[in-house]
């Protein structure tokens, strides 16, 4: 027997259906673009740099207290849509009257990354395919091979405009990065180790062409050695990891002198859930709080 619905029903039914159109599309969305957090604070801006048809997205987070002699410290991390809100919400936790600025490289996109411009700003120009065991999904037919511009960007034009915006001290910058961001922070050690005075990377993709980082890794040691055998000054580096795997990066990077190598793994984050515990210890590892 047919019983027709009144018109509250109807309502009803229509926002029951709604809700779950809604959630089958979330299930949809590919992981990394839901919307990304927006801060709305005085102290939080963003600004673009680079060419107009692609410029990057530059997060801005000043310190709450004035600078000091030398101006700001700073932690730059890439991935700045994600990452940038994740690092504001911990320094209003953990060093809430810290003069630390925080800066967020990112795009001007609504979702939390964006996978075209990431594939090519982070990676070197190799292709070769990621081992089939490995699970890995590799880029594709994504255009590869813009680290050394985006790293360029960085020393050129980044840090010459934040020093424009507000006392910075060029001396004191670690460089924070999660996936590919970690394989561009590994990349940016091995190349200008003294950029930055800190690196930090997050299950950094040491898979990527073959394993390439881990060969980069063994010409950094061999050029130290040749070079006097130690890292003057000395440069902490964190690595931090999600599983229960240990990466093999370690191996070719511990024991070389004046690189003060923190290995930090955390047996229960997988990949995507590792940024959040890797920002707090990449900000600690900043902030001198992170013991070897």
């Amino acid at each position: 027997m047919h019983i027709p619905l009144s018109r509250r029903n109807l309502l009803a039914a229509s926002l029951i259906a709604m809700a779950g159109g809604m959630a089958r599309a979330q299930e949809r969305r590919p992981r990394g673009l839901e919307p990304a957090e927006r801060i709305d604070h005085p102290r939080a801006s963003h600004f673009d740099l680079g060419p107009a048809k692609a410029p990057w997205r530059i997060f801005l987070g000043q310190p709450s207290v004035a600078a000091p002699r030398g101006g700001y410290s700073a932690i730059l991390a890439l991935d700045g849509n994600a990452t940038f809100p994740i690092l504001w919400h911990l320094r209003q936790e953990l060093a809430p009257e810290a003069p630390v600025a925080l800066v967020g490289i990112g795009y001007p996109v609504e979702t939390r990354f964006d996978p075209a411009r990431r594939w090519f700003d982070l990676t070197s120009p190799g292709k070769q395919p990621v081992p089939a065991q490995e699970g890995l999904r590799g880029p594709g037919d994504r255009p590869t091979g813009g680290q050394d511009a985006l790293l360029d960007m960085i020393a050129a034009q980044l840090l010459p405009e934040l020093s424009r915006r507000l006392p910075l001290d060029t001396g004191n910058l670690t460089l924070f990065g999660h996936s590919l961001g970690g394989l561009f922070v590994l990349n940016a050690l091995f190349s200008r180790p003294r950029l930055f005075a800190r690196y930090a990377a997050a299950d950094p993709s040491t898979w990527w062409n073959a394993g390439e980082p881990l060969r980069e890794a063994r010409a950094f040691r061999g050029g130290i050695m040749a070079a006097g055998g130690r890292l003057e000054p000395a440069v902490p580096l964190l690595i931090a990891n999600s599983g229960a795997a240990v990466p093999p990066i370690l191996a070719q990077l511990s024991g070389i002198p004046g690189l003060d190598l923190v290995y930090r793994p955390h047996p229960a984050e997988n990949h995507g859930s590792l940024i959040g515990p890797a920002a707090r210890q990449a900000l600690a590892l900043h902030l001198g709080r992170l013991a070897g």
